[in-house]
């Protein structure tokens, strides 16, 4: 069922009650970031994430973001230190992978699709040039879950027999 708004010029595929089911980013994004640089060595940057209780960071050169370093890319870069020639100090230029940055007015399920597509768990949110913050899996995991609040399972979960 689709409807027009012929003021602003759009169609809604949805009843207007529903719009919100699918909040912008800027609803949910965590505006708190702890960045690092490419030069940044692994283990600096994983105690980074421990002292500031978070488990993503943003690589920055410069004024602009080149990618993000997850937990899991900093513990395969600590492994890969210990090689066959002895221990070697790794950077976060070594480990970091791509993210997508996606814009504040964009749909939370634009960053559920691009983390899907990019196999990564998290994506930054813009306004124009600037990074405003971050949302991850776990962010979209909880609203949907609020979403989904009111409905209780009648039957205990039971492992097949």
């Amino acid at each position: 069922m689709s409807q027009q708004d012929d003021r602003a010029g759009f169609r809604l595929d949805a009843p207007p009650e529903t719009v919100d089911d699918d909040p912008p980013l800027h609803a949910v994004v965590a505006s708190r970031l702890v960045a690092v640089t490419p030069q940044t060595p692994v283990r600096t940057a994983l105690d980074l994430m421990l002292a500031h209780d978070v488990h993503h960071l943003p690589v920055f050169a410069g004024p602009h973001c080149i990618g993000l370093v997850t937990e899991s890319d900093l513990l395969r870069g600590v492994a890969a230190q210990w090689g066959p020639l002895g221990p070697a100090v790794l950077t976060v230029a070594e480990v970091h992978g791509p993210v997508a940055v996606l814009p504040s007015s964009a749909p939370l399920s634009a960053a559920a699709a691009a983390m899907a597509a990019d196999g990564r768990d998290a994506v930054l949110v813009a306004d124009g040039d600037r990074i405003d913050g971050i949302v991850t899996a776990s962010d979209v995991v909880g609203v949907v879950a609020r979403r989904a609040g009111g409905r209780r399972r009648t039957a205990p979960l039971r492992p097949p027999s």
